[in-house]
């Protein structure tokens, strides 16, 4: 949601002439995430969200479009694409595809509570649940071949601790195969500023752009590894209020607990990954965001340092995320400091 494709007044007018949805009286562009151009578009008839799409070709983009639609007639709270007047939910503004969605209401939280956790459980399952006979032709493509061959793109660039640590959660995950879990329709990417709410009430989910057919429990994983941990560190009541709102909805299966811990790892080894490939190879834009990858580097070293299994049984989930110790260390602006390094100083 950066802004890495600008947009002026006059291809902001000619485009909404394709629409009925009144004329565009202001806009701005919105900060958050990293993967396409977002604006805040006003007009004489509301407020709404016109994305841009910087990777996705109009090819491609069908399938999403199809999926929010579903997910907003199964009462999921996402944003829906808006049709123009002959129909088509895709446009192409400054060569790049388009598409308006309407605005939904609330604000991201920063510092989730046990609270927020409950609620984004039960909504994932709640997702998962209205999916299970939604055929989605889109397979994970940021999966453990992706992970192999960034490692092998970025490798020379990291530092030895961190080649280490990345080969050799590389080499454990691709010993344990997950084609057995359960799988559905998975978002990929629901982080804290994917989620909107209202008074403490979740109002939105958003940006499917990484949405794939893969296991739910790679779901769970990613969404618990970002609402579940403080300043870097697991919190066990978080995951545990997660886990359990998810379970009221789809309790999960025995394997899928067996291997939770080692979906915990794949999920953050994934996303530090692509942290460290976005920070070694920057998009250029007028608005970006860079999010940093040595987050999910310690908590990767938390997750491997855990119970190799988890207790069948919610209640006792939270004694499989007992903290590692804390290896950072207080700097005098109050900011936290790791001790190692996530790339090969020039």
């Amino acid at each position: 949601m950066s802004v890495y494709t600008p947009v002026n007044s006059l291809q902001l007018e000619q485009f909404f002439s394709t629409y009925s949805l009144g004329k565009a009286t202001d806009f701005e562009g919105i900060r958050d995430g990293i993967e396409n151009t977002n604006y805040f578009v006003t007009t004489t008839r509301g407020r709404f969200v016109l994305t841009l799409f910087e990777s996705l070709t109009a090819d491609d983009l069908p399938p999403f479009m199809d999926l929010m639609t579903h997910l907003g007639k199964s009462e999921i709270a996402c944003p829906c694409p808006l049709p123009d007047r002959q129909a088509n939910p895709l446009r192409i503004l400054n060569d790049k595809p388009a598409a308006l969605f309407n605005c939904l209401a609330g604000a991201a939280v920063t510092s989730p509570s046990i609270a927020h956790c409950r609620q984004i459980g039960l909504h994932l399952a709640r997702l998962h649940n209205s999916t299970q006979a939604y055929v989605f032709p889109i397979k994970n493509s940021r999966g453990l071949d992706w992970c192999q061959r960034v490692f092998a793109e970025i490798g020379p660039a990291l530092c030895p601790a961190d080649r280490a640590l990345i080969g050799d959660e590389l080499r454990v995950q691709c010993q344990n195969s997950t084609n057995l879990l359960p799988r559905g329709v998975i978002h990929a990417d629901l982080f804290r500023d994917n989620v909107l709410f209202v008074d403490g009430r979740l109002s939105g989910l958003l940006d499917f752009y990484s949405a794939c057919t893969d296991a739910l429990l790679l779901d769970i994983a990613i969404t618990a590894n970002d609402w579940c941990c403080d300043n870097g560190a697991v919190n066990p009541d978080k995951f545990a209020a997660l886990l359990s709102a998810y379970e009221t909805l789809r309790p999960l299966e025995p394997m899928e607990r067996q291997r939770w811990p080692l979906m915990l790892r794949a999920a953050a080894l994934r996303f530090w990954l692509s942290r460290l490939q976005h920070r070694l190879h920057p998009r250029p834009g007028e608005i970006t965001q860079q999010k940093d990858p040595l987050v999910f580097r310690v908590l990767l070293e938390q997750h491997r340092g855990q119970a190799s299994v988890i207790s069948p049984r919610p209640a006792t989930w939270p004694s499989c995320f007992r903290p590692a110790a804390d290896n950072r260390r207080r700097t005098g602006s109050g900011d936290s400091e790791y001790d190692t390094d996530c790339t090969v100083s020039s």
